[in-house]
């Protein structure tokens, strides 16, 4: 029997895209699409539960605590094949010593005996017990003057413990439950929760039976039944249904529980519920959203459900294509979470934007973070911003500044402020303010100060302001600042320029023109310079103001001009800026 699934709102179509995936995944001919559905036959939910967690675990593989233990196994077995060969004291080295004790510590002890981790134990028919190993494995800890040959026995021990428990962890069940149990925790729960294997109550130990019997077993049921008598609808597709028992009350944010607050719905009755089918393809929302580290995006690209489809499959694909085998334990002492942010964001630019095909006149970007949803348009505008300032947006990665104790990375704010159809002024004035007052722990180059004014300069310009002015302003205000900064520091005055800086970002952020040109105008007097006629530009209307003014800062507060910093490729008059 061929069923049929039709677009819908957001988080339906998430579904739909993530039900297409897995899908796809088991067998390349298992659906077809057309404009607005797609569709599959019913034979195809046999082992779906199987189909389901095998794509998350091998679309997330690298991210899962799973595969961070397995991918150990290379240097393991090039270190106790070497020592074999070679004088050990050659192989294994001190740094050698202090990667192993870090996999060990960050790794093996943290994830070995975590709760997740352990429950699956049980399904897997192995020659070792994984605790009994985590609680003889012991750190390699050099003492001083200690050389590395008193410790080869100890060393090659615990190699030799770290090799089982790798070879353990490669065993297709342990891929299969500890992988499942991975994506249950770090992508699943992200899409839905308190139902199937996310019930606290749950008495099906086994993950894959659990999803089974709550989301595809009603499904075939449901296909078999006489629906000749039903009295109801779906709320979703239309489809009757024989009684309100399936509620929207495990999607996450979104849906409620009918019994604890009737009041979401008219006359405290709920009238409210989905077919079985409807609720297969909303537990599909994890594989339709792309997630790293609790970050999750999905595009409702749904003029049509091919093009929903490509967009979501290529964002999630290029995700994490750059991602390395090595050294991926130590994403636990790094923290990634806001290089993740920086990943999540090129790749909106990279595959949305960039991309003319996907140019189209509205698009919902849905943003999961901090478990809530939050959503933006991609309006026309916003997409030729982006579009046209690819090599501006470069600049901004790797810088971040400080606030109130708080670090901020750059191109995340930016990014933010670009989909919410705000300007950057505010955001430019705090990076400025901060890279004066706390100059020894910030990362604010004038590069990254001066790409966020262009990127500015491109949005007001396509809401209607900034009509027959160039971008060249920007440069022509910064080589004015930089210059001026210079004959202080001839004039051994440098430390006069943060005084200056403060009264010139209080005179933009009050809208002060006066304020704003006579402390300019002050300054060239002091170094008995002539006013650039760029600065007169500053008194015909407010965003010339702000643009040069914070234009003139950054090159004010930039460091000589030899410094690497300030060499960019910009030109003006076919001279270096």
């Amino acid at each position: 029997m061929e069923i049929k699934v039709e677009l819908g709102n957001w988080q339906y179509n998430a579904g739909i895209v993530g039900l297409y995936e897995i899908l796809k995944f088991s067998n390349e001919n298992s659906v077809k699409i057309e404009e607005n559905s797609i569709i599959f036959d019913s034979k195809e939910l046999e082992r779906f539960e199987e189909n389901y967690f095998s794509y998350l675990i091998e679309k997330y593989r690298k991210s899962l605590p799973w595969y961070k233990i397995i991918s150990y196994k290379e240097k393991i077995e090039k270190l106790l094949n070497d020592i074999e060969v070679e004088p050990f004291e050659e192989v294994v080295t001190e740094d050698k010593i202090k990667d192993i004790d870090s996999y060990i510590k960050l790794v093996l002890k943290y994830y070995l005996k975590s709760k997740s981790i352990v429950s699956a134990y049980e399904f897997i028919k192995g020659e070792i017990n994984p605790l009994e190993l985590e609680k003889e494995l012991k750190g390699i800890n050099l003492k001083k003057n200690e050389s590395v040959l008193e410790k080869k026995k100890e060393i090659i021990e615990t190699l030799n413990k770290i090799k089982k428990i790798i070879e353990y962890f490669e065993l297709e069940d342990s891929k299969k439950y500890i992988g499942g149990k991975n994506v249950v925790y770090s992508i699943i729960k992200n899409g839905w929760n308190k139902v199937s294997f996310l019930n606290p109550q749950t008495k099906e130990k086994d993950i894959y039976r659990d999803l089974n019997n709550y989301f595809i077993e009603p499904v075939k049921q449901y296909l078999e039944e006489d629906k000749s008598k039903y009295k109801y609808n779906c709320f979703i597709c239309d489809r009757e249904i024989k009684k309100f028992d399936n509620d929207f009350s495990f999607l996450n944010n979104t849906g409620f529980d009918v019994a604890r607050k009737p009041s979401h719905v008219w006359n405290f009755q709920n009238d409210v519920a989905m077919c079985p089918i409807c609720k297969l393809v909303y537990s599909c929302i994890p594989a339709g959203f792309s997630y790293v580290h609790g970050a999750g995006l999905f595009i409702n690209a749904n003029v049509n459900i091919e093009n929903l489809i490509r967009v979501n499959t290529k964002i999630k694909s290029d995700i994490y294509k750059d991602e390395k085998d090595s050294g991926i334990y130590k994403i636990l002492s790094t923290g990634l979470r806001d290089n993740v942010k920086i990943k999540l964001n090129q790749n909106l630019q990279e595959n949305i934007i960039k991309n003319k095909k996907y140019e189209l006149e509205d698009i919902q970007l849905v943003r999961y973070e901090n478990e809530n949803y939050y959503f933006n348009i991609l309006s026309k505008n916003m997409i030729r911003v982006v579009n046209d300032c690819e090599k501006e947006f470069d600049y901004l990665l790797n810088n971040s500044f400080l606030e109130n104790g708080n670090r901020y990375i750059l191109i995340d704010e930016v990014m933010k402020r670009i989909l919410n159809n705000e300007n950057l002024f505010s955001l430019i004035h705090r990076a400025l303010y901060s890279k004066n007052s706390i100059k020894d722990k910030n990362y604010i180059s004038t590069s990254s100060i001066i790409s966020m004014l262009k990127i500015n300069f491109e949005m007001l310009k396509g809401a209607g302001y900034m009509e027959g002015k160039e971008k060249d302003i920007i440069i022509r205000g910064r080589v004015a600042g930089r210059e001026l900064r210079k004959k202080y520091v001839g004039k051994d005055a440098e430390h006069k320029i943060s005084g200056i800086a403060y009264r010139i970002l209080n005179g933009i952020k009050t809208n002060n023109t006066g304020m704003t040109m006579d402390t300019i105008i002050n300054s060239y007097m002091y170094c008995k310079e002539q006013v650039p006629s760029i600065i007169t530009e500053i008194l015909r209307d407010n965003e010339l103001h702000r643009t040069i003014g914070y234009a003139f800062v950054a090159g004010l507060l930039g460091k000589d001009y030899n410094s690497n910093e300030n060499k960019d490729s910009e030109k003006i008059n076919g001279e270096e800026n």
